[in-house]
């Protein structure tokens, strides 16, 4: 079965682990941003709910009616997450990082580069879920290639990993957890 991107319904190819913003970066460069339909399509989001979560300030509006690398990246990340977090914590996490979504000032790094990282953690760690010790040992590789602006940023940025990689595995536990119940046949034991 083909993997997908994380937060998206695109294919994951070999060559996009090191840097997965490579694989959705065609799209916004054939476009010159996306519209609404097209970013529902690349993320399977209904657009009311994308336009729900740029009114209450979690993404920023998109110009001319086009979704552009910010506001695509932050949309993926909110996706990335929300299977097993509340919104608004994902929205105060993302602030937690990278502050006001419409002032870019007063960011740690990029949404885009914080996809392409977590996805890094997230395929490194595939095969450990729910392991606590070595996820943190991925994200602490992960950030120690980061020139962070200060020691305090480059430690909001790992804890800030950790909880999104764990929300991700939570997810997909879930998922799991659901595939794995939807095999019983309560009504042949007479329990249901």
């Amino acid at each position: 079965m083909q993997k997908k991107l994380p937060g998206t319904l695109v294919d994951m190819a070999e060559e996009h682990t090191e840097n997965p913003f490579n694989a959705i970066a065609p799209l916004l460069t054939a476009t010159g941003g996306l519209t609404l339909a097209q970013v529902s399509e690349v993320t399977g989001i209904e657009p009311t709910t994308i336009q729900n979560w740029i009114k209450r300030g979690w993404v920023a509006s998109p110009q001319a009616k086009r979704y552009g690398e910010a506001q695509l990246m932050r949309i993926i990340l909110i996706n990335m997450l929300r299977g097993s977090m509340q919104l608004d914590a994902i929205a105060e996490l993302m602030a937690y990082i990278n502050g006001s979504v419409e002032d870019k000032s007063d960011d740690i790094l990029s949404d885009r580069e914080l996809f392409s990282r977590l996805c890094r953690v997230i395929l490194r760690a595939d095969e450990h879920i729910g392991d606590l010790g070595v996820l943190c040992q991925i994200v602490s590789e992960e950030v120690r290639t980061f020139q962070a602006p200060s020691r305090e940023c480059g430690e909001k940025l790992k804890e800030a990993l950790l909880i999104m990689a764990l929300v991700y595995q939570s997810t997909q536990l879930k998922e799991l957890a659901m595939q794995e119940y939807a095999k019983i046949d309560c009504s042949s034991r007479g329990v249901c």
